[in-house]
């Protein structure tokens, strides 16, 4: 009887230890061993920061990556070894959007992902990016070079918004490149352009799709390319708010012009007239 009593002691004292202090260490030295595992593929790359890395069909590929410690999209691509929201980008293969003569606009171009990625992989004519932030521009033309597609890329260093003026930025992160925020003001010093303007003055046949990343810009670019939506009529992949209002805004916007949308993960649309 008393071994019995012991023993259920025992069990009740097993069941009241609360082992959740020992999963917290565990994680934290698992966070940084993945941490030191990290540092030291940063000092694995070549000099210029450089990550050589086989794309689709087996094709190499290579991303300057100066800020590969602390920004996010630039860890991601490190680690994985790939471009940066892969799924989605094979996802958009999938829909034949974009072929050998397609244009394309590549509106939050960053370090040039997305740009790479539309001539590599997917074979396009030409890329049109734009990046108002100059550490991401400089990076994204290193990137360009890198890849030796200067002959199908035009980069521009500034905004796209609803109507030529200035803008400015309102939210810078290091650790986030890509969500640097910016809006339209009359004394900023960022030049800003609408997308009617600035393919007006360009030959494009075959625009096919228009990629918009910008941080809640999304809107002012839309506005700014009426006249490309109402007769050249491209795919648009958006990404959009998590906030659902702003996908909805962007939607009801684009029904006028015989968009209707579909989802390609969270935060992207894919609109199509």
């Amino acid at each position: 009887m008393a071994l019995k009593q012991a023993h259920l002691a025992a069990v009740e004292t097993n069941e009241a230890f609360d082992i959740t202090p020992l999963e917290t260490k565990l994680e934290q030295l698992n966070k940084q061993i993945e941490e030191q595992v990290y540092l030291q593929r940063i000092a694995l790359l070549e000099a210029g920061h450089i990550l050589r890395f086989n794309g689709p069909g087996a094709q190499r590929l290579s991303l300057s990556l100066p800020d590969a410690q602390e920004d996010y999209i630039q860890r991601v691509i490190l680690k994985n070894r790939n471009f940066y929201e892969a799924k989605q980008l094979a996802q958009m293969l999938t829909f034949g959007i974009v072929g050998p003569k397609s244009v394309v606009c590549d509106i939050g171009a960053n370090i040039g992902n997305h740009t790479l990625n539309f001539v590599k992989v997917m074979g396009a004519a030409k890329v049109l990016c734009f990046e108002p932030m100059p550490h991401a521009f400089n990076t994204l033309c290193n990137n360009i070079l890198l890849n030796h597609i200067e002959d199908r890329v035009l980069a521009y260093d500034c905004l796209i918004g609803a109507e030529a003026g200035f803008g400015e930025m309102v939210r810078f992160n290091p650790r986030n490149l890509g969500g640097t925020a910016y809006q339209a003001k009359a004394d900023g010093t960022v030049p800003l352009f609408a997308l009617d303007d600035v393919l007006e003055a360009q030959d494009l046949e075959n625009l096919d799709l228009i990629k918009i990343d910008v941080e809640g810009m999304q809107m002012d670019v839309l506005m700014g390319a009426e006249a490309i939506l109402t007769k050249r009529k491209p795919a648009l992949w958006v990404e959009v708010s998590a906030r659902e209002e702003s996908a909805d805004a962007v939607g009801v916007y684009l029904e006028q012009f015989g968009y209707r949308a579909e989802r390609i993960s969270g935060t992207d649309m894919l609109f199509r007239a």
